[in-house]
């Protein structure tokens, strides 16, 4: 799956592309944009911060990031930059080649709309049209406010909507698609008589070549807003064909790189700090058997060894697996215990580190959360090392993690009772890219838990939007029933009926999930299942709906476009059917417990089966 911003003519290339090549694609975007013809591509629009970009690429298999967003799109740039470093996910920056800028003496160059309105009250054109969008209202609301200014904004529905709740006066917006020809600007400047332009460096896609040939041309002054400054991307494509150049290798070519898992680096960590601590020194280098069966080698990236104690650090590689610990350095600490029994390993609770807090996990309540796997697997370095030497010791080590606290709030730890930070993890040792199992055992840990510690009522959500529409609208499901099943909808709902022990289950879905639950599909994940408008086209005409609106849902792009054509209501039968057929779906995998299903539209608006 190929993650797409949009919303610019770079966005539309990229897409048309992926259709090309057959590459499935979701193309986000901030706002609503008019869906376009396409075979492989989804949409989606809102603005996302790094923890939803995050939970996206996690849950849709993301392998590949395109940013084709637009220039001015700074903190979008910044945040796609810092995800797909964390998560190691590979990202190519579409962007508009650059444009020579000519010297002549009405161009003025500013670093940003403050800049601007500075520039603009020592000109004090009399009339100034403005050239940058409906999202410049806000910061040029100081100057429209109190003097004649013209707005060029996209005549969308959209960008009017945004102009209204501005409430900058329609007589000073011009809504119309921006030309490409110096005629056609010129006009417009000629016939509304204005003496000074403001643009941004838009690039060539923007026409900027062309507002400065203009400018020039009328002899009146430019103000343009410059680019912001760029995150260090590693890969940059400015046409097309650089960019299909690309997509194979980033896409089709190179298979998913294995990583390996915090519990198994803990253990080289180990290793290294055993050898250190009774030969003075640790390698740069050392290899361990995995659960697996598999030999790895890590690298010792750090390392301290002083009189008793001994320290050796191991930098975390998760492969291609968008896992949050990739990048970490974990961090072995051992001394030995002049107490202890011969061959006695106690752990202890490091920085970064979580304790668990709470019964049902595998690892008692006040013990650092170091999983059984792992623990295994440092007592064998160990003894290991304790056997070359022919010793036997008492030994206690410290696992820590610099920075797993900060880290341990984008995962479910504190959820679970573990808190403080990361939990060191993994029965094989490997991390497998978008490994299903994985995702599975957390859901069963989560399952176990909140069955522990006295949950009756589970609440099973996609994500953190469901969940909060649900807990709003049953307030007292405490945090720890919660659990996110991402797409595996039918697995997860057996895990519940084989664990078993509750009284009820609140399952809570958006409309685009349902309508693939609907169908009985177990995985609601866009890459295993495509959107089905002639299943949506069909069930409305069944339920007496009139052809016109049943031709209109065989033509949609994107699910939650349905609630244009028909208004989400618990009395619409649409949306009632919806939710029947996947109440009864549900029922296939927890055919006895009492079961409530809760269907969502995007703004939290609910139709309830019970």
């Amino acid at each position: 799956m190929i993650l797409l911003f949009g919303g610019t003519t770079e966005g539309r290339q990229a897409a048309a592309l992926c259709d090309r090549l057959g590459l499935p694609f979701i193309y986000s975007t901030k706002t609503r944009v008019e869906p376009f013809a396409t075979a492989c591509g989804e949409f989606r629009h809102g603005a996302l911060d790094e923890a939803a970009l995050s939970e996206l690429v996690s849950s849709s298999g993301v392998r590949l990031v395109i940013d084709a967003a637009h220039p001015f799109a700074a903190r979008l740039h910044r945040s796609l930059f810092e995800v797909c470093q964390h998560l190691a996910v590979r990202l190519i920056r579409f962007d508009r080649p650059s444009v020579d800028v000519p010297d002549f003496e009405g161009l003025h160059s500013v670093a940003d709309f403050t800049e601007a309105l500075a520039l603009l009250d020592r000109l004090n054109p009399a009339k100034l049209l403005a050239l940058t969008g409906v999202q410049s209202i806000a910061p040029l609301r100081p100057w429209w406010e109190q003097h004649d200014m013209l707005l060029r904004i996209l005549p969308t529905q959209a960008s009017m909507e945004l102009a209204r709740r501005e409430g900058i006066p329609e007589a000073q917006l011009l809504p119309m698609n921006p030309d490409s020809s110096d005629e056609a600007l010129e006009k417009l400047v000629r016939k509304h008589g204005v003496d000074c332009l403001l643009a941004k460096e838009s690039g060539e896609s923007g026409f900027f070549s062309s507002k400065l040939r203009v400018a020039e041309r009328c002899a009146i002054p430019l103000i343009v807003i410059r680019r912001p400054p760029a995150p260090a991307y590693d890969v940059v494509a400015t046409s097309v064909e650089e960019l299909e150049a690309l997509l194979p290798d980033a896409v089709t070519l190179k298979p998913l790189r294995t990583g390996y898992t915090t519990g198994a680096c803990a253990a080289a960590a180990t290793k290294a700090a055993v050898i250190a601590l009774f030969d003075g020194a640790a390698p740069d280098l050392v290899t361990i058997t995995l659960p697996s069966g598999k030999v790895a080698s890590f690298g010792i990236v750090s390392y301290r060894a002083e009189r008793g104690r001994s320290r050796c650090g191991v930098r975390k590689f998760a492969g291609d697996d968008p896992d949050v610990t990739h990048g970490l350095l974990i961090v072995s600490e051992v001394s030995l215990l002049p107490n202890g029994e011969p061959g006695e390993v106690r752990f202890l609770q490091g920085e970064g580190v979580g304790r668990v807090t709470l019964p049902g996990l595998e690892i008692p309540p006040g013990e650092p959360a170091i999983n059984p796997v792992p623990r295994q697997m440092i007592r064998e370095c160990i003894a290991g090392e304790l056997r070359q030497r022919g010793l036997r010791h008492a030994v206690a080590v410290t696992i820590s993690v610099p920075g797993g606290n900060a880290v341990a709030r984008k995962t479910m730890n504190e959820r679970l009772g573990i808190t403080g930070g990361i939990s060191i993890l993994g029965t094989s040792g490997e991390v497998i890219p978008y490994s299903i199992e994985a995702w599975l055992a957390s859901i069963r840990q989560s399952i176990a838990v909140a069955s522990t510690n006295g949950c009756t009522t589970l609440a099973l959500t996609s994500g953190l939007r469901t969940e909060r529409h649900l807990r709003a609208r049953y307030p007292d499901l405490p945090e720890l029933a919660c659990i996110h099943y991402g797409n595996y909808i039918g697995r997860t709902l057996e895990l519940v009926h084989q664990h078993g022990g509750f009284s009820r289950v609140i399952v809570g879905v958006m409309l685009a999930k349902a309508t693939k639950l609907a169908q009985g599909q177990a995985d609601l994940s866009s890459r295993v299942v495509q959107l089905d408008p002639r299943w949506l086209a069909n069930l409305s005409a069944d339920l007496g709906y009139s052809p016109v609106i049943a031709n209109q849902l065989a033509d949609l792009h994107l699910v939650r476009n349905v609630t244009d054509l028909i208004p989400f209501s618990s009395d619409e039968p649409l949306y009632t059917a919806i939710a029947n057929a996947s109440y009864r779906a549900c029922r296939r995998w927890l055919p006895d417990t009492s079961l409530t299903f809760v269907l969502f539209d995007m703004e939290g608006q609910a139709v309830v089966v019970d």
